[in-house]
Order: C-alpha cells, then structure tokens, then sequence
C-alpha cells in the first residue's frame, strides 16, 4: 500500500496540494503531531505513533531544514464554538529557527484540502504575552490549514521576521490559514520579509489583521489574495496596515466584509505607509461611502475595481 492512502486512513486527511510534495518522501523527515492521542516520548515520525507536543518536534535533534509536520486537527465544539485548540507545553510559544528553512507545518482536518480547513487551531500560552503565536525566523516556510488565537500574546498570531541577526524569514506562503480575536496585536505581521504570500486566509476580528513592517528593510513583493477579513469588533484599527513604505504590494481578490473600522487610528480598511507602490484590484468592501479615499489609505498605489456596499466599482487605473 503506498503511503498517501495509510495517511489519509490513519491520520484525518492530508491537504491536496501536499499530495505531490517530494519533501517528506524523498531524503527529507515528515513528523506527526497529535495533541490528543500522541505521547511525550514519541519521535513523531511515525503516523502510528505521533508525537504530542509540537513544541518537541521543533526542537527535535533531526528536525531539519526542508521537513514536514502534519497536526491533526482535535474534536470540535459541537456547542458552536471553535475547534478546540491546541496550546503548547510549556511557558513558550513556538518558533521556527533560521536553519529550518523550507519546512511546513501543515493542519489536517475531515476530508482533503480545505474541507479540513482551519480545523487544526494553535493557540498561545496563556502566560506568555512578549512573543507572537508562531514565530519565524527561515525562509521558504509553509503554513497551511491553520487556526491561530492569541492566548496570553499581545504581539501577534503569527509573526515572520528578518532581523539581520538570528532571523531571515522571506519567501513566506500563508495558505488557508484563520487568524481569530487577536484583539491586542496582529492577526498577522511580516517584518521587513520579501515575497511572502498571504493566500486564502481569515482574519476575523483582530485589532490589525495584516500588518506589513520594515523593521530592518523595505518588505517587497508581499502578495495578499482571496483573503476574508471579518467580524468588525470595537478593537478593529485596521485590516491591512505597514509600517513604512513597501515596495510591489498587490492586494486583490480581497473581501473587506464589514464597516469601516473604527477601534482607534488609523480607522481604515488599508492603510499604506507613504513612498509605497503596488496594486489594489478586485476587492469589495462593507462601506457605503462613495470614494475609496473615504475608507482606504494608499498613499500612490494604484487601485481598480473597488466594490463598496451597493456602490462603484471605484477605478483607478
């Protein structure tokens, strides 16, 4: 029997665009996280016997660039609430280190692909509030089919980072991911990373749900497509910001499906640092207002076809 199928059997699915992924199978370590049904004293590199803590896969002495971890998703609230989440072991949120570059933390779920989507939740310890969720220091990493709440974190659900010292994340891809109730930092933020891709994702409710910053250089080639940004609450500033210029953003296929926010300045759908360039196109927004210069803040980047509620499109270019 080949692999694939005994993973999907024994493990809750595998996504779709996993499927053909050589890493894993060819001279590369595929890991298995399960909160509920794995042990401390697991490798984890056995879907049979996975590991519980993913905290234990990250630090493991043959955890290496270009591998895979695969964590299953746990019951679901039933109640209507979400899934139920998955917190870490101890007094330290997770980080993915420099030398861990291409690896892929991937959720599994009910299903194939985005069926599952989401499922698999992290959430922060509740005790630690200076750091993100996730932390990530490597380039080319994967995320894909994950949930993040903040637990005790007042920085960010996850947070992509080149620092010019013990970080280099760029090359970041975000796929079908959900970033939820970070209502006193960032669902997301990608600090002076080049080509990073948010894709598919939900930011339902946080303060800022994508931040874009320049810490240490101008971020280039961000790409932000078919994301949802919902659930306006009162803390809601923003749903994509930046903290200085950016260079080439594209933002397009978006959906802004509330008010415009009003949780405290900058009280925009996009808000874009001046000397920026790039694109907004395809995006629809809650507000009613008649201009995009009423709900958006984009300082020379260009924008087309931009749908309010029962009004434009708004065109630019």
């Amino acid at each position: 029997m080949s692999v694939f199928p005994d993973m999907i059997s024994q493990f809750g699915g595998v996504p779709v665009s996993s499927a053909g992924r050589f890493g894993g199978w060819w001279g590369r370590n595929t890991w298995f996280v399960d909160y509920d049904n794995g042990t401390a004293g697991a490798t984890g590199q056995d879907m049979r016997s996975p590991q519980k803590n993913l905290k234990t896969v990250l630090d493991h002495t043959d955890f290496a660039a270009g591998d895979a971890i695969y964590i299953r998703s746990r019951t679901p609230d039933t109640t209507g609430g979400d899934p139920a989440a998955i917190t870490p072991a101890t007094a330290a949120n997770w980080s993915i280190a420099y030398g861990d570059h291409g690896v892929s933390l991937i959720g599994t779920g009910i299903g194939l692909g985005s069926s599952g989507s989401q499922q698999t939740v992290l959430q922060g310890h509740a005790s630690v509030t200076a750091t993100p969720v996730l932390l990530i220091g490597a380039p080319y990493v994967t995320i894909e089919n994950l949930g993040f709440k903040r637990g005790g974190s007042t920085v960010a659900g996850v947070k992509s980072l080149t620092d010019a010292s013990t970080n280099y994340a760029f090359g970041t891809t975000y796929y079908n991911c959900w970033f939820r109730n970070i209502t006193t930092g960032y669902g997301l933020i990608t600090d002076a990373s080049w080509y990073d891709n948010i894709l598919k994702c939900t930011f339902s409710g946080c303060s800022e749900g994508l931040s874009i910053q320049a810490g240490n250089s101008v971020p280039v080639g961000i790409v932000v497509r078919d994301c949802d940004f919902e659930a306006l609450v009162a803390t809601v500033k923003a749903d994509i910001s930046t903290s200085g210029a950016v260079a080439r953003i594209l933002i397009r296929d978006c959906y802004f499906n509330h008010a415009v926010p009003s949780g405290g300045l900058p009280n925009r759908y996009i808000n874009v640092a001046a000397a920026s360039t790039g694109l907004v196109a395809n995006c629809y927004t809650g507000a009613i207002d008649p201009t995009v210069a009423d709900n958006m803040t984009l300082n020379g980047i260009l924008y087309s076809n931009i749908w309010g509620d029962g009004v434009g499109p708004f065109v630019d270019v």
